[in-house]
């Protein structure tokens, strides 16, 4: 099965996924699949980019705003932008493997 852990505490290429950094340390670990995409296709790619979306999102606590007020705090805006570019990147590795079979 092939997944994209987001464990927010190193950068490597894994053997099953990948492993992105973070901005922060209350970032937590999500795991995106992708073994039901066919990233050849636009819809695969797509799926991916959304999946890996909502995991940055989820990873950083994006969406949760603090107690009386009505903005992200700066700390989960930073994790999600960094880990956003990074899985953008490792996207495009991946697609580019799967056009060479890879």
């Amino acid at each position: 099965m092939k997944s994209t852990p987001f464990a927010l505490a190193t950068l490597s290429v894994a053997a099953i996924g990948l492993v992105l950094t973070g901005a922060t340390a209350h970032a937590k670990d999500v795991t995106v699949t992708y073994h039901d995409l066919d990233l050849n296709t636009a819809a695969g790619q797509k799926s991916l980019e959304k999946r890996l979306d909502r995991a940055a999102r989820e990873a950083c606590g994006y969406d949760e705003i603090p107690t009386g007020s009505r903005l992200r705090s700066s700390d989960a805006v930073r994790c999600y932008k960094s880990v956003s570019v990074q899985a953008r990147g490792h996207m495009a590795k991946l697609v580019d493997d799967a056009r060479l079979g890879g």
